[in-house]
């Protein structure tokens, strides 16, 4: 009897030991990522939110441009929170605060993830091996050291389901309500979430459900509120930018398709017999998401939300953004580790292979783990020089503050140049997205004429277009003279000044 008390109780240590150890791993491997990547080493769309918490910070409000309210940044909740510790600590930390949130973020998923699949009594194996996938999968790791908001939405899904799973459903309104703040695609979660506590409780009736979606929706309403009033527009301009400039809600092709698939499979190499493998791993996993359903109603949620994100992308046609696709592959994930221990665990693979399955998984995660510490020493054998410091260094050097350039990538040279943006994706910078559905491919001169920048940025695939015979583009080389060029990975971008700006310093 005494042996019989104290068994538990040594699983209960064990486990909380092994937990500690993948939290502290995977804080080490995107701790030593991170210290790479500083400075001027985040994702450049990082530095368009950042460029908005620092001018929050400076008293300017919330805008990329002082003076021009454009909801640009795809994460308030994020800018708010970069803001409120650059206040703290100081501007000049932005970087290193939006990696701190990233990182502990991450860890906090792992640690949620830990306590929602222990409470529903999923097999310790399934949630030891998805735990090190979460922790030590490359795209992971470096998206967590991206400087974007995504590891911040995937720890509050994290959290949403623990609440979801213990049914505190106040608090899961809340979250819920800073969900929305952190993107506007977690609404599919939310959705998910709404769809099994309808489900659930279509029998018991759904009177406890009233004074939580008031919460919400009345926290929602204030927001759309606020929206509407400052920006004269409940709609994000980031995502009617990225959907026009990107030609989302068209019909998706194949290359499409399949793209958007690799994602959970990889399978792109293979061409258009690619979509055969991924719809082969698909029809693998029903049995298993099955099984999920069945057992663990609590975790439907992430089944639902899986389906919903793939079905909403494939409708809609949406940019594939590596950050865009972290959260169903933490759904995804988690069907794909029950799946793969259901199969070990099969009687009919025990007779061909007499293989413990916890060899098997503890195999999957010394792999993970070493993927992921190989990523890791890749990244940092790579020099993070981005030359859009150095056009950002450049500007500098020949343009005051109350200069404006026109661009494409405005993320890093927006926040370490101060000048006034035009946007030629059209995320801070409506007018593009109106030149864009007015002109169609033939949108670029007459902007670079509408917008009479004092310096205009060009890449060698805008090149053809502004040398046309176009009224607009012979205006454009009447006006302006490159001055030089740099080259931007697989792109070269060009530099023009405009030959009469008073203000450029040449």
């Amino acid at each position: 009897m005494p042996e019989a008390q104290t068994q538990p109780e040594r699983h209960r240590i064990e486990s909380k030991l092994f937990l500690w150890i993948v939290l502290a791993a995977s804080a080490i491997l995107r701790i030593a990522l991170a210290a790479h990547e500083l400075p001027n080493g985040l994702f450049d769309d990082a530095y368009v939110t950042l460029r908005y918490a620092a001018n929050l910070i400076k008293g300017l409000g919330l805008v990329f441009n002082p003076g021009e309210r454009v909801m640009g940044t795809t994460s308030p909740l994020f800018t708010f929170i970069l803001a409120a510790f650059g206040k703290l600590f100081g501007p000049s930390h932005i970087e290193l605060i939006a990696l701190a949130v990233g990182i502990l973020a991450s860890v906090g998923t792992l640690f949620f993830c830990e306590r929602s699949l222990r409470a529903v009594g999923i097999p310790a194996l399934v949630k030891w091996t998805f735990l090190t996938v979460l922790a030590f999968v490359p795209s992971f790791i470096s998206n967590s050291t991206s400087g974007m908001e995504t590891p911040l939405v995937v720890f509050l899904m994290s959290i949403s389901l623990y609440l979801f799973i213990t049914d505190r459903l106040m608090a899961l309104s809340a979250i819920g309500f800073l969900l929305f703040l952190g993107r506007v695609d977690t609404g599919l979660w939310l959705l998910a979430l709404a769809i099994e506590l309808l489900f659930a409780r279509r029998q018991k009736g759904i009177g406890e459900l009233i004074r939580p979606l008031i919460l919400f929706c009345g926290l929602l309403f204030a927001w759309l509120a606020f929206l509407k009033i400052y920006f004269g527009s409940i709609v994000p301009q980031s995502v009617v930018g990225k959907a026009v400039s990107h030609g989302a809600f068209m019909l998706p092709d194949w290359n499409y398709t399949l793209t958007l698939l690799s994602a959970f499979v990889p399978a792109q190499r293979f061409g258009v017999w690619g979509l055969v493998v991924i719809a082969v791993v698909f029809a693998a996993l029903i049995p298993a998401a099955i099984d999920l359903w069945k057992i663990y109603p609590k975790l439907r949620p992430i089944l639902y939300f899986f389906l919903l994100y793939v079905g909403a992308f494939l409708a809609a046609r949406a940019p594939l953004f590596s950050w865009y696709l972290i959260p169903p592959k933490w759904a995804f994930y988690l069907i794909a580790v029950y799946a793969i221990w259901r199969l070990l665990s099969s009687n009919t693979l025990q007779r061909l292979i007499p293989l413990k399955p916890r060899y098997a998984m503890a195999v999957i995660a010394v792999m993970l783990f070493v993927a992921g510490a190989h990523a890791v020493a890749i990244r940092r054998a790579q020099s993070v020089a981005d030359n859009s410091l150095g056009i950002s260094k450049f500007i500098e050097e020949h343009l005051p503050p109350t200069g404006s350039v026109f661009l494409e990538h405005i993320g890093l040279i927006g926040y370490r140049c101060d000048c006034f943006l035009y946007d030629s994706m059209g995320l801070v910078t409506p007018e593009t997205t109106r030149l864009r559905k007015q002109y169609g491919s033939q949108w670029l001169p007459k902007a670079v004429r509408e917008y009479h920048a004092d310096i205009v940025i060009l890449y060698d695939a805008d090149l053809p277009l502004m040398r046309s015979q176009d009224d607009d583009a012979v205006w454009f080389q009447r006006n302006y003279s490159a001055m030089r060029e740099f080259q931007l990975g697989y792109v070269s971008a060009t530099v023009y000044f405009k030959n009469d700006s008073a203000l450029i310093r040449r």
